[in-house]
């Protein structure tokens, strides 16, 4: 008897311990799936929006668009003044495609008032990552003489840049560092070095579905590739400069309708970890 009972209680065992891998593996797909952009990418996130317009930004026809004081919205999170470009006939020389390069790989820099020892640990973090990989160097300063990024925190849950490469003068990282964490600011140091979106790439219709149809219509230009760009190797996934396969609420209808995918349907993880393969062959390409 007491051998029968103990070969029920090993088999009662083998079965719960069986239920309990199984409800295990389903909470670990679910969490998976959860888990879909859990990056938060870039963005400037507007008070209000205007009008769409054309212009020549970097050497290259773009849409802009108008947000609130006098300040003009491209790709996302990069956000311009009214000297960073020009109308369309307009007499101009502004904008060097790609921006200017930092000389020598070196960075100037400093704070603006108000950054939190949270951001300043999250920038040091991010500068690591350029000088450990790239052999970038970031020089604080402390005057407002030549050119140099001026750290700045927001509070209206955003995250971006000022320019896509050396400006010339002051130019501005602005980040929300409740939302936002060392690996969004390596991203904005991408753009500040010269750096765009993976996904505006020329060719990235190779690779990818935009889906227009669940993108606020004011949101649409955002999204368009840069058809003259001359793209540096081939799609990278992996790229820190690439959005993941979702978008917040106030850019698309349809948060559970991603954004963009790959041509079967699946859809991605933004990474913000690492500086890829191709995104260090195309600063050395750059540079």
């Amino acid at each position: 008897m007491k051998k029968i009972n103990f070969t029920k209680m090993v088999l009662l065992a083998i079965f719960l311990v069986t239920v309990l891998a199984c409800d295990k593996n389903e909470v670990q797909q679910e969490d998976a799936s959860e888990n879909v952009n859990s990056v938060t990418d870039e963005i400037y996130n507007t008070k209000t929006s205007g009008n769409l317009i054309d212009a020549v930004y970097l050497g290259r026809n773009v849409t802009l668009l108008e947000v609130e004081n006098g300040k003009y919205l491209y790709d996302v999170d990069v956000l311009l003044e009214r000297n960073d470009f020009s109308i369309p006939g307009e007499e101009s020389n502004r904008g060097v495609y790609g921006g200017g390069n930092w000389p020598n790989r070196n960075v100037r820099w400093k704070y603006a008032s108000g950054v939190s020892q949270d951001l300043k640990n999250k920038w040091a973090s991010a500068m690591n990552t350029w000088s450990s990989q790239l052999n970038f160097t970031f020089s604080q300063i402390s005057g407002s003489s030549g050119d140099y990024i001026l750290v700045q925190q927001n509070s209206s849950g955003s995250a971006y840049s000022t320019s896509i490469g050396r400006k010339g003068g002051q130019q501005i990282i602005s980040v929300d560092p409740r939302y936002y964490g060392s690996g969004n600011v390596v991203h904005e140091i991408g753009h500040a070095v010269g750096l765009i979106h993976e996904q505006k790439r020329p060719d990235r219709d190779n690779y990818i579905i935009v889906n227009y149809s669940n993108i606020r219509p004011n949101w649409t230009s955002q999204y368009d590739k840069c058809s003259s760009c001359t793209p540096n190797g081939t799609f990278d996934y992996n790229s820190i400069m690439l959005y993941g396969s979702r978008a917040s609420s106030s850019v698309v209808y349809n948060t559970s309708i991603p954004a963009m995918t790959r041509k079967d349907g699946s859809i991605w993880n933004a990474q913000r970890s690492y500086l890829s393969t191709g995104d260090k062959a195309a600063i050395n390409a750059k540079y």
